[in-house]
């Protein structure tokens, strides 16, 4: 009887043993409601890759993808959370992926993620969790980049001086999107600002913002000045990050500033010229994360937290970065090395902009300054 009860006790031990792929935790059968939207490209990757690929580590974790168009539903998971913790329930939202993560966790519905719940959490810039007050984890990313046409341009420029030194010798050449019309143009228009900072300076704009700042970005807005007459057609700015793209396309101008995974799906599917090629300057242009959040009422938070370590493993950010284009969600020296090697040329942190408050200051004082007409009026 005894040697039974022993045997026993250690098929039981067998069964509630750990068994750990990537920090996943084989444990008892669990729904993670997971609530995400944007293009049909981001549903792709979670639908037909990154949800399958877990089920097949952590086979007994059943993941609910919860879709929404372009995130036209995250005010009314925002509203979810909010009521549910308001009438003290559980909202069934477990996972979040959305741009309201740090707002919905300053209000107290979301859980703040330390290297405790992920160990992978380490391997990605702290700058990019101090962004949304570690209420989210970047599991991919994008930049703004520097395209250029190879066949014109042999040696790009590696620098924002030998940028604006490239430009002036060829006039005509080079354009940005309007900075208030797409993020490649404000970008390009943030970075050369910056530029006229002190060094000291930088951190407090983009982590700080008071309306008298503004009057420090008038070195930077003089160099924009000076930069304007030799953009494409004496100061033609398209509208929008397609329009440089469509330039470049027609072989309009031979470089101009790009998001970095719409530039490389357009060369993917021949809307450019093979010849486009794409560098990261040093200091890098600025670029933004996408972020997974854990919901603070969730009553499967570990199951979620080591779903999110799963996802800064080295062979699923290969994944990610192949089937988005982008940037991964750690640091690229933790990424493989041949996908780094494709990527070569952008496989490069980016930068940090300045406080989002500053943004309508600079469409403002862009309009003001360069372009030399009135904002046009929002729609």
């Amino acid at each position: 009887m005894k040697k039974k009860a022993v045997s026993a006790l250690a098929r039981a031990a067998v069964l509630l043993s750990v068994l750990s792929i990537g920090g996943v935790r084989a444990q008892s059968a669990v729904t993670l409601n997971f609530y995400s939207g944007g293009d049909v490209n981001v549903q792709d990757l979670w639908a037909n890759n990154l949800i399958p690929m877990y089920k097949k580590v952590a086979p007994n974790v059943t993941i609910n993808l919860v879709w929404s168009e372009h995130g036209a539903a995250d005010q009314a998971t925002f509203d979810r959370l909010a009521a549910a913790k308001k009438a003290g329930k559980v909202s069934g939202v477990d996972l979040w992926e959305s741009g309201m993560v740090q707002q919905a966790g300053e209000a107290g519905m979301m859980a703040k993620i330390a290297a405790s719940d992920v160990s992978n959490l380490s391997k990605v810039p702290p700058t990019i969790i101090q962004q949304v007050g570690s209420y989210g984890l970047p599991y991919r990313g994008s930049s703004v980049v520097l395209a250029y046409n190879s066949k014109e341009v042999s040696s790009p420029p590696r620098s924002l001086p030998e940028l604006f030194d490239w430009i002036k010798k060829n006039p005509g050449k080079f354009t940005y999107n309007t900075p208030d019309t797409g993020g490649s143009g404000h970008a390009f228009v943030e970075r050369v600002l910056m530029s006229g900072l002190p060094q000291d300076q930088i951190k407090t704009f983009q982590t700080e913002y008071k309306p008298e700042m503004v009057s420090a970005f008038d070195k930077g807005l003089a160099t924009l000045k000076e930069l304007d007459a030799s953009m494409y057609q004496n100061g033609f700015h398209p509208k929008g990050n397609v329009g440089t793209l469509q330039l470049l396309a027609k072989g309009n101008i031979r470089m101009g500033t790009v998001w970095s995974d719409m530039a490389l799906s357009y060369l993917a599917q021949n809307l450019l010229p093979p010849e486009i090629k794409l560098v990261q300057l040093e200091p890098p242009f600025s670029g933004g994360a996408a972020f997974l959040g854990v919901a603070a009422d969730s009553p499967n938070k570990a199951q979620a937290m080591a779903f999110l370590n799963w996802l800064l493993t080295p062979e699923v950010q290969a994944v990610v970065i192949n089937k988005m284009n982008g940037y991964p969600g750690v640091d690229w020296k933790y990424v493989p090395t041949e996908t780094r090697t494709k990527f070569a040329d952008i496989a490069k942190s980016y930068s940090i902009g300045f406080q989002e408050r500053f943004g309508a200051d600079i469409n403002k004082l862009w309009y003001e300054k360069i372009a030399g007409t009135p904002m046009p009026a929002s729609k």
